[in-house]
């Protein structure tokens, strides 16, 4: 358990550092809502006001680090934006990795690796909008692999001790 959440929250880092640098481009969906909400608030002095509220925490900076690092690069390789999904919405995909093939299937705030050689073995990583946190989950439980917190991104190993951080302010 140990080694794949240090294998997943590596490939994470690898393929978000990999593709931010290649020029990834996507459609911010959670930005947009952050923006729609915003918007819908109230009068344009509410709007306004809220608006350095949700800058000030910072909603806008976290919502398009997400998107920028995590949500664009799900794009870019599905085609499928898991924040612009609806709820009852899936992409399926597969992949052959260290000689293993991969079923992966996409929905909201959810991304399910499954290994094809293995039937009924596979990992799920599940993010919780409210805690703005990934957990890896499997047959052993969920461990948090990833969180966004006071203006920086961290990944953990199953012991929670951090991995990396990456400022987003």
């Amino acid at each position: 358990m140990k080694r794949t959440v240090r294998f997943v929250s590596v490939m994470m880092l690898f393929v978000m550092l990999t593709v931010g640098v290649a020029g990834c481009f996507g459609n911010f969906a959670a930005t947009r809502k952050v923006y729609t909400f915003n918007e819908n608030f109230g009068d344009k002095w509410m709007n306004q006001i809220m608006f350095y509220v949700l800058s000030w925490i910072p909603v806008y900076g976290i919502a398009s680090f997400a998107d920028v690092v995590l949500f664009n690069t799900i794009e870019f390789w599905t085609g499928n934006n898991p924040m612009a999904m609806g709820e009852n919405e899936e992409v399926i995909k597969y992949a052959t990795h260290d000689g293993k093939d991969l079923k992966i299937i996409i929905r909201q705030n959810e991304v399910m690796l499954e290994d094809m050689t293995k039937p009924g073995e596979e990992i799920a990583l599940r993010y919780k909008p409210f805690e703005k946190s990934w957990y890896m989950e499997n047959e052993e439980g969920a461990v948090k692999i990833a969180t966004l917190k006071d203006g920086s991104a961290e990944f953990f190993t199953q012991s929670g001790k951090v991995v990396s951080s990456a400022n987003i302010q």
